[in-house]
């Protein structure tokens, strides 16, 4: 409205609601008089008529009454139930404040109380239209408040109630008394109240309206004639009635699922490589580490030794920030914020809330991994509300391998919007654990395939290279072991730690222990040593160390004749306290050394022990300056070096000795001699050392060696050979095994005849 004419001033009690406006009289600029009102007129002339006596007599005279019936002065308008329509309420973004309503759902019917105002004298018929923004539609006008619940929405059962109230005008009396009832006297409001209706869609943040539109009569001046309201009116100003907007604007949800803070509460988790600082994060229920960063989640399983599957399980919650209950929709997202990765999503047929997500890593290989979201679709959250639900990724265990990463999107998606979008995303990760240990392999990787055997000597040094590779996706560390167990050259057994050495490798003193006898404990002698514990420097994801493993084999180490000396190497992730081993390197030792053989002749003058020493490589040499290794000595007045004389009669003997100097037992072992010419034979005796062997005996033949006895033949004898059996079997065969360091002493006694 606008013409003073039309002006109402009736908002205040508007304002104070419909039901009270209904009963309260308008005040109308001009006071105008109901059409239909009957004005009578009677003149009155007053006089003085003159007396006789010079006085005047007051006198009066009325004229006939004349009547007047007040003519109809049309005028009205439509506005909001507090008044303010105004040129700036002409569209939907001027609508004034209580009639913009917010969070409004798509497909809603929204529902806005006007008034319908008489400012003429006389009663008229508004006719009501309608204007409409875009997602505004089937506009519908109520004479009652179809609003059952008063809650700003009509739901389609208040639709179906409030059906006998729908309209399409008004016939409104003017206000107070309506002339054409002469039997009553009114206190007609000259107003009434009317609610529309209208459906709401669009996109989210979207505003929608709708404003109605009468139209009647209006006194132009001259007289009432047809009026329509309109935006922007201008000349003439008869028809000056604006447009009183309304407007509804779409709810947008406000959904933001995130990692939930309930578990972690302010509490912390040491990730790989441990003893760092410690992040935000909590431990899942099947111990892996989980840390929190902003809205990812990144899971740090630990390696194990067990084939199957893994499985990590993440907190997350859902929270409604907005003013009005939702209902949400949880969904796995194929992840696209991961540059080289590729992802499908099928959700899994029958079982809700599980999907199988494979993906495509940057060397065209694939991961597949299945992820069941715990919290089922459909649940409520109300206003400002939050619900925890937890996503759990089982996967292919790849810890002995070279893993990717596994890169899991979660989505919710409003009720409250039309579309299936998600509104918000959140993030987990699983970086899966992995590494190898062993020989050096291509790529980032460590060979477990046996590698041929390396030969070693005595005294010296043999070196393995070997790798750790850290193929897992998290940074970490490893503990290096080991030991090989040889055999010495007088049977017993010993431990010679490995000595490791690589870039960044430290050594930690510790103990090694082995079983060297098999009694199932390590308590015996010999079976713990001093060793170190070696660990690698931090490795990154997808890295290796090259390694050197170093072995110095003892002086006395017997040789292998085939049955290699096996390297017992371990590798342990300092993160995740498990042990891989490489147990499939070897070292050959050969033999080596000589059969050292002498023969010492029974002095008859005095010659010190060990004063003469015979080496045998392969010939056999005599000299008083003692060899470093490989040798027999004499014994105490024996010689190799000096003219022995004995007289016909008289008896002397020999020493023949033969000491093993190799590394390795040898078999088939024989030592003879015969009786000297012109000497004849009076005994033999045999003393053995460096050895056990209880049934070693002298062996007789008097035929050359043909055939052989235990028993010794006659004393005086001529052309007798004496040999060792060294197993006592009677027979000189390969079963009479000399050990290394064994020494056989063969006495050879005969007389000069």
């Amino acid at each position: 409205m606008n013409a003073p004419t039309k002006t109402l001033t009736l908002m205040a009690l508007l304002a104070a609601g419909a039901a009270a406006a209904q009963t309260a009289a308008p005040e109308r600029t001009g006071n105008l008089t109901n059409a239909g009102t009957s004005i009578t007129n009677t003149a009155t002339a007053t006089y003085d008529v003159p007396n006789t006596d010079g006085t005047t007599t007051g006198g009066t005279t009325s004229s006939n009454t004349v009547t007047t019936t007040v003519a109809a002065k049309m005028a009205f308008d439509i506005t909001y139930t507090t008044g303010a329509d105004s040129d700036t309420t002409d569209t939907v973004a001027g609508a004034i404040s209580s009639y913009q309503k917010t969070g409004v759902l798509p497909g809603s019917t929204v529902v806005f109380s006007y008034v319908a105002v008489n400012n003429g004298n006389a009663s008229q018929t508004i006719n009501l239209s309608s204007e409409a923004s875009t997602g505004a539609s089937n506009v519908v006008y109520y004479s009652a408040n179809p609003d059952a619940n008063n809650d700003g929405i009509i739901s389609a059962t208040e639709k179906s109630n409030a059906a006998g109230t729908i309209i399409t005008s008004l016939t409104i009396a003017p206000s107070g008394d309506n002339p054409a009832t002469t039997s009553t006297v009114e206190t007609n409001p000259g107003f009434q109240n009317f609610w529309m209706t209208y459906d709401v869609t669009g996109a989210p943040d979207f505003v929608v309206g709708a404003t109605p539109i009468g139209s009647g009569q209006s006194w132009d001046g001259t007289t009432n004639v047809a009026a329509t309201e309109q935006k922007d009116p201008g000349a003439p100003t008869y028809d000056d009635l604006w447009y009183q907007y309304s407007s509804a604007k779409i709810f947008a949800p406000n959904l933001t699922t995130t990692p939930d803070t309930t578990p972690i509460g302010g509490g912390s988790v040491d990730t790989p490589p441990s003893g760092g600082t410690l992040v935000p994060g909590y431990t899942d229920p099947g111990g892996t580490v989980v840390a929190v960063s902003g809205d990812e989640q990144i899971a740090y399983p630990k390696v194990d030794n067990t084939d199957g599957t893994d499985t990590v399980v993440f907190t997350n919650t859902v929270t409604n920030g907005s003013t009005v209950p939702d209902t949400v929709t949880l969904t796995i997202e194929a992840r696209t914020n991961v540059p080289n990765y590729l992802q499908t999503v099928t959700p899994v047929a029958g079982q809700p809330g599980v999907y199988t997500v494979t993906q495509t890593n940057p060397d065209g290989s694939t991961t597949t991994a299945t992820v069941t979201i715990t919290t089922p679709n459909g649940t409520t959250v109300a206003p400002g509300g939050s619900l925890d639900y937890t996503v759990t990724v089982t996967y292919t265990d790849q810890d002995k391998a070279n893993p990717y990463p596994i890169y899991v999107a979660v989505g919710v998606d409003s009720g409250n919007d039309t579309d299936t979008t998600p509104n918000d995303l959140t993030y987990d990760t699983v970086l899966p654990g992995a590494f190898q240990f062993g020989d050096p392999a291509t790529g980032i990787a460590a060979d477990a395939t046996p590698a041929v055997p390396k030969t070693g000597a005595a005294s010296s040094t043999v070196t393995f290279p070997m790798e750790v590779a850290n193929t897992g996706e998290y940074t970490d560390s490893y503990k290096l072991s080991g030991y090989t167990i040889v055999t010495l050259t007088d049977g017993t057994k010993q431990i010679v730690p490995i000595v490791y050495t690589g870039t960044g490798v430290t050594a930690t003193a510790t103990t090694i222990t082995a079983d060297l006898n098999g009694d199932g404990d390590t308590s015996d002698a010999g079976e713990s040593v001093p060793g170190f514990i070696y660990t690698t420097a931090d490795l990154t994801a997808n890295t290796e160390v090259a390694l050197n493993a170093s072995i110095t084999l003892p002086a006395n180490v017997a040789s292998t004749n085939g049955d290699n000396y096996e390297l017992i190497q371990s590798a342990t992730s300092v993160y995740s306290n498990v042990t891989r081993v490489d147990n499939n390197d070897y070292i050959t030792v050969v033999a080596a050394g000589s059969l050292a053989v002498g023969k010492f002749t029974q002095s008859t003058t005095t010659v010190v022990a060990g004063s003469e020493f015979i080496t045998c490589t392969p010939t056999c040499t005599v000299s008083t300056t003692a060899p470093a290794t490989g040798y027999v000595s004499n014994p105490a007045n024996f010689t190799a070096l000096n003219t022995t004389t004995y007289a016909p009669g008289v008896n002397y003997s020999y020493k023949i000795l033969a000491k093993n100097t190799y590394n390795t037992s040898i078999s088939k072992f024989t030592v003879k001699d015969t009786t000297p010419v012109n000497t004849t034979f009076q005994g033999a005796s045999l003393t053995i050392s460096g050895f056990t062997a209880a049934t070693a005996k002298v062996l007789y033949s008097t035929d050359g060696g043909n055939t052989w006895s235990t028993v010794a033949p006659a004393l005086g004898a001529e052309n007798v050979t004496v040999a060792v059996d060294l197993n006592g079997d009677g027979a000189l065969t390969s079963a009479d095994v000399l050990p290394s360091s064994g020494q056989v002493e063969l006495t050879l006694t005969v007389s000069v005849n």
